[in-house]
């Protein structure tokens, strides 16, 4: 198989406009630039605390991605700022960390985790903006964890707590694997190779991570961090990482496995995630610890990967379904606060006791910093487009000559999407639009001559000579449907238009919620009756909320011929939002669907 068929733009040179822009700009303005980085971070590692997770390479990681691509003038003050009074930390042998005792730095727990995003992220500054400082920092600090496990190659960071000897009782940590305690080792040392050109660190990996040899069975429930879901696509993305260098197949067999899981086997959730208590699950159960935000954004990554290597719009398809629901719905809708899981059924809570500290509200942050790169890609003949937002980009040609797209949108509120064509010069090239699983019917039109259709599930690929000014018209037409429910969703069905899920929003629906029996999951919907389409800008602007008909609440609501009520369904990241899965009184009924994105990795 050839690897790289498809390469990433430089997101410097992608502007994203819309949705995504606006996402953007809360989560640089409302959330990175509102916190207190002395307090919430870096006193830690100048104190040495011991113990615990801070996540600061996560959060300068994301800095750095979102100074780079848009050029803000006080975030790469910010960026420069913290990483400066990091490197003021780290020891003469190259230590950065929030451990005093030293023998106990790679035996903590959270040590290797925490000191592999900082190698991540001080490589990127690098790569980014050309920090040669933050380069040499990263070289020492990989090189200080190098030559403890070369001195002990039986070291595992998994059995101690980090607690001052003076202070330690014995307690070991023993119930977290290897795989769990190294997960971002791997990936950031592949990518100091490529900064570098040493290759001991890929060697390494390698070698010792025996990061080719990783293939474990998925198992589900939370018995064994061993079913990590979060580790688990870490170490797939880092394997999709040595293969687009190496090109051998063997490193793509966990992934493949693993979305054979997520979508044949009942691994993913509707809202494109995956995840109970952090581990693989398959009961499609909502409730509670579900929806880890970490699992999400690196369940997006492997399909961005794997988008890259085989180019099968499905990895799109469900990259937007998660992006639009399990991700947009993890933060808070003014940017400020994150979540550690997404539950669809009962209420959703922010991470109040992490706040701006530990995983996900930095991989949360990583997230936003990484969405206008997973918009367009340069493909050997060409260029594809694989998600849809007001946005523009420039790259080159596979001829040499340059390219300008812009795209012009209000996607998902509706699939109308205008596309101009802006070559240097005459040029002979293939335009690849996605078009999703759920469109049935889209058309494209070029330069407003006869359109032609364009069916779902595949990209539509328009090979012809472009001019400067040539305007492609997409319309993915939306129509409403109800989604059948999968294993404990059986007998309830999710409402669904385009990409985007429906909630049931107590709030907004009193005359449900007041009743003393009111559960969310208990309505019964009505397939039957047309759902209504009405402006809805409570949470995003242009949003769309559905009027659909519904029986009430209470002992007798499964007899059909009682009356039916008005109810309003919100956008999935309505952070009121408890319950997607609506009863349905005929499980045999025309209006019911299959999910499209469930019949498999083909």
């Amino acid at each position: 198989m050839e690897a790289k068929v498809w390469s990433p733009i430089d997101i410097k040179n992608v502007k994203a406009e819309g949705e995504f822009g606006r996402r953007i700009g809360k989560s640089i303005e409302n959330n990175i630039l509102q916190v207190d980085i002395p307090k919430s971070f870096l006193e830690k590692f100048q104190n040495r605390v011991d113990g615990g997770y801070i996540a600061l390479g996560k959060f300068i990681e994301a800095m750095v991605w979102l100074a780079y691509q848009t050029g803000h003038k006080g975030l790469i003050q910010t960026k420069d700022e913290t990483i400066a009074a990091l490197l003021a930390t780290q020891d003469a042998d190259g230590y950065i960390g929030i451990v005093r005792e030293k023998s106990q730095r790679i035996r903590t727990l959270w040590d290797l985790h925490e000191r592999s995003y900082l190698i991540l992220a001080l490589t990127a500054d690098y790569t980014h903006f050309g920090k040669k400082e933050s380069l040499v920092a990263a070289k020492k600090l990989a090189d200080h964890i190098l030559a403890d496990f070369e001195k002990d190659p039986g070291l595992r960071p998994n059995q101690s707590d980090g607690t001052p000897s003076d202070e330690r009782v014995d307690y070991r940590v023993k119930f977290i694997p290897f795989t769990a305690s190294n997960l971002g080792f791997d990936f950031a040392l592949l990518e100091l190779t490529k900064a570098t050109g040493d290759s001991r660190y890929r060697d390494f990996v390698v070698n010792f991570l025996k990061l080719k040899e990783f293939n474990p069975k998925i198992e589900c429930g939370p018995s064994s961090l061993a079913n990590h879901s979060y580790s688990h696509l870490g170490h797939c993305l880092a394997q999709l990482n040595l293969y687009l260098t190496k090109n051998e197949d063997v490193l793509l067999e966990a992934t493949k496995n693993t979305l054979k899981f997520m979508l044949e086997d009942d691994g993913m959730l509707i809202t494109g995630t995956c995840s109970e208590g952090e581990c693989w699950h398959q009961t499609q159960s909502g409730l509670q610890n579900t929806a880890e935000t970490c699992g999400g954004f690196y369940g997006i990554q492997v399909l961005d990967a794997m988008l890259r290597i085989e180019g099968k719009s499905l990895y799109g398809d469900v990259m937007e379904r998660a992006i639009y629901n399990a991700m947009f719905a993890a933060v808070s809708p003014d940017g400020r606060w994150a979540r550690y899981h997404t539950p669809f059924d009962g209420k959703r809570e922010y991470d109040m006791n992490n706040k701006d500290t530990f995983c996900c509200p930095n991989n949360l942050r990583r997230f936003m910093s990484r969405l206008t790169s997973w918009i367009y890609y340069a493909t050997p003949d060409g260029v594809a487009v694989n998600l849809y937002n007001s946005s523009s980009a420039q790259l080159q040609l596979p001829g040499g000559a340059a390219l300008e797209l812009i795209q012009e949108t209000d996607y998902p509120t509706s699939g109308r999407v205008r596309i101009q064509v802006n070559p240097s010069s005459e040029s002979e090239f293939t335009l690849r639009l996605r078009i999703p699983r759920w469109c049935k019917g889209g058309t494209v039109q070029i330069n407003g001559a006869a359109a032609a259709e364009a069916p779902g599930g595949d990209f539509y690929a328009i090979r012809r000579k472009w001019r400067k000014g040539d305007v492609v018209a997409l319309d993915l037409p939306m129509p409403w449907r109800f989604v059948r429910g999968r294993k404990v969703q059986m007998g309830r069905a999710a409402v669904m238009r385009g990409p985007s899920i429906y909630t049931l929003n107590p709030e907004r629906n009193p005359h449900l919620s007041s009743h003393p029996k009111f559960e969310a999951r208990q309505i019964m919907v009505d397939p039957a009756r047309p759902v209504e389409s009405a402006p809805d800008e409570a949470h995003r602007p242009e949003g769309v909320a559905a009027a659909v008909k519904t029986w009430g609440p209470g002992p007798h609501n499964f007899w059909p011929h009682l009356k039916r009520v008005d109810t309003t369904l919100t956008e999935f990241p309505d952070p009121a939002g408890e319950g997607i899965y609506l009863v349905v009184p005929d499980l045999k009924a025309e209006q019911l669907v299959d999910d499209e994105l469930m019949s498999g990795a083909k």
